[in-house]
């Protein structure tokens, strides 16, 4: 019926998000502030939790040639990671984004060794989009839900759903290890014509069904 598509096209025009052509990732001005620049979007993030180790010009370890730099076919799978936050100890770490980002990337750089794995903990269930070498090599990993283990790891992770605060747990020590966010979309703030819109189509539905009610009554 016409007043159902007129709902549904209230809704879509409510939920809506704004992407960009790829991942953009966070540049960190420091250990605990940054920017992610997704378009036209600049998102404000900020870390509480425990101190990082260090803040990397990640590009030495994303784009080298152990890695195939920004190939698609490389390590990082042509998603070009840029800063790096380094970690050694186990760690909780919340990001806060001053605007929803959509299902977030994560960078990781030589996460465990062989015989030392180390765990990260996320918000929702992970998946691995890319892996493969660095300086020290690639020995596996393993998923189990919301868990990723590294087994001197590199690579690229995804989760899926529209957060505007991140936790990332670690869960062991290691001599250190590193990551970096990044995001290829942002949950739009509706414009005010797009609340008119729908509370006018969510009156309209309402009057409908009220008339079509009174005429069965």
């Amino acid at each position: 019926m016409k007043f159902k598509a007129l709902a549904v096209t209230c809704a879509a025009a409510f939920l809506h998000t704004v992407a960009s052509a790829g991942p953009s990732w966070i540049d960190w001005t420091n250990l605990n502030t940054g920017t992610l620049t997704i378009g036209s979007d600049v998102v404000g993030v900020s870390l509480t939790g425990s101190a990082p180790l260090n803040q990397f010009d990640g590009d030495f370890y994303y784009n080298n040639g152990s890695t195939g730099g920004i190939a698609p076919t490389g390590t990082y799978g042509g998603y070009q990671p840029s800063d790096m936050l380094q970690v050694a100890n186990p760690s909780f770490f919340t990001l806060t984004f001053s605007q929803a980002i959509v299902n977030p990337y994560i960078a990781l750089v030589s996460v465990g060794q062989g015989g030392v794995p180390v765990t990260y903990s996320f918000d929702s269930g992970v998946s691995v989009l890319s892996s493969g070498g660095n300086y020290w090599g690639y020995s596996g990993y393993s998923v189990a839900g919301n868990q990723f283990t590294g087994y001197e790891f590199n690579g690229v992770l995804q989760l899926q759903g529209s957060f505007t605060t991140m936790h990332i747990g670690v869960g062991q020590p290691e001599f250190w290890h590193g990551f970096n966010v990044g995001s290829a979309s942002v949950s739009a703030v509706p414009e005010p014509e797009s609340y008119a819109l729908m509370l006018a189509g969510l009156g309209l539905v309402g009057a409908m069904a009220r008339r079509r009610k009174a005429k069965q009554a």
